[in-house]
């Protein structure tokens, strides 16, 4: 299972599983580890199969339900037997849903024309019927599984259930006419899907805590000094938008397109006119000087909010803790910008120390965001961003 882990949903720039079997210690004694930024739960579940509890945050409530499945001690026999009753159910209601009706549940105006947008009239009837069904479940566990399985079956690189394309990478562009499948057609296998790749199924030996709560990197709701262990990946300087492809599947869960617009207003590196305090001389040391005004501001927000995140760590963090931060660099407007020296000269300024800092090579066809071709850009910078930093403070 250690080699052959897979997460239970599409999710872009993934945390590499084989950083975390290096990094987590197998089980002497049970650590407390956090993710402050746990994305779609890798750090989580590899921490638990190791056996030590595990905490993540984020603010992406599509995250958050992807990483609670897959962390889940999950019964498959029920599940099964409820998918069949759901899609049953949902077949019933499909035929009495109107075409005025066939819209996520308490949609507001704009919720219903991006659904326009993106779902054809019979899919959005379909997934208004699963949606419906899905909701009257009692079981939480069972409901988050065929959530997660429906979320699959709109957030995928090629043919989905939306008009969509390449929405797994936030890249969503709209290029069909009519959808390539049905929900009703897909929604058991992409259920069994689930159930396969999750790596606590019917399994009552492992006892180690597993918690994803909706949070904040830059203002954790736990107590100082409680964890031993931080390990996570912080977005790109110039940041997936996550949200651009999630929403798509997030209106179906209930949430409206300006919840949305909030939450990604919010999250870390996105543009705001919020700079007291940030720390300017790491900008100087880390290649924006050929920025315009514009773009050395998003690099002053991001230097900003991964402050606020180190800071973080370091009072949550026990005495003797280490935190581990992979970092990928950036380019921006073509510029090569040393992300992972911003990590580490913030980590050193709250407080670590820095224990060792280490490259690992990406597969280019692992990698969500695409180097700058040798031609353009020179073979030098092709190569620096096929590379994430891995560093290791200790407090």
């Amino acid at each position: 299972m250690i080699n052959k882990i897979k997460s239970v949903h599409p999710f872009p720039a993934r945390m590499a599983p084989s950083i975390l079997w290096k990094t987590i210690p197998s089980v002497k004694r049970s650590l407390t580890i956090l993710d402050p930024m746990s994305g779609s739960g890798t750090t989580l579940a590899v921490a638990k199969i190791r056996g030590h509890h595990s905490i993540g945050y984020d603010t992406d409530p599509l995250a958050v339900l992807i990483s609670n499945v897959w962390g889940s001690n999950i019964n498959e026999k029920q599940i099964l037997v409820k998918v069949t009753q759901v899609l049953d159910e949902a077949k019933l209601l499909y035929k009495r849903i109107k075409s005025k009706d066939a819209y996520p549940i308490n949609a507001d105006n704009e919720t219903r024309a991006f659904a326009r947008f993106w779902f054809d009239l019979k899919n959005r009837k379909q997934l208004k019927a699963l949606s419906i069904s899905i909701n009257n479940i009692d079981n939480s566990k069972i409901k988050s599984v065929l959530w997660c399985a429906l979320s699959r079956l709109i957030i995928t690189k090629k043919a989905g259930v939306s008009l969509g394309m390449d929405i797994s990478h936030s890249r969503p562009h709209k290029v069909y006419e009519k959808a390539p499948f049905s929900p009703f057609d897909k929604f058991l296998s992409s259920v069994k899907y689930v159930t396969k790749n999750a790596p606590f199924k019917n399994n009552k030996d492992n006892l180690a805590r597993l918690k994803v709560k909706l949070g904040d990197a830059r203002k954790l709701p736990i107590k100082d000094s409680c964890i031993d262990f931080v390990i996570t990946s912080p977005p790109y300087l110039n940041a997936i938008d996550y949200m651009r492809g999630h929403k798509l599947s997030l209106i179906w869960l209930g949430y409206n397109i300006s919840k949305l617009r909030s939450i990604r207003s919010r999250n870390i590196g996105s543009e705001r006119n919020r700079l007291k305090n940030v720390v300017y001389h790491c900008a100087s040391r880390i290649g924006v000087d050929k920025l315009s005004d514009r773009m050395k501001a998003v690099v002053f927000q991001y230097i900003y909010d991964m402050n606020m995140v180190l800071k973080e760590s370091y009072r949550v963090l026990k005495r003797n803790g280490k935190a581990v931060f992979v970092v990928g660099n950036s380019t921006v407007k073509g510029a090569f910008v040393r992300n992972s020296e911003v990590i580490n000269l913030l980590g050193r300024q709250n407080g670590f120390t820095t224990l060792s800092i280490r490259k690992r090579n990406l597969p280019p066809d692992k990698r969500y965001l695409p180097p700058p071709s040798s031609r353009t850009s020179g073979k030098d910078l092709a190569k620096r961003m096929r590379q994430e930093v891995v560093i290791t403070f200790a407090k």
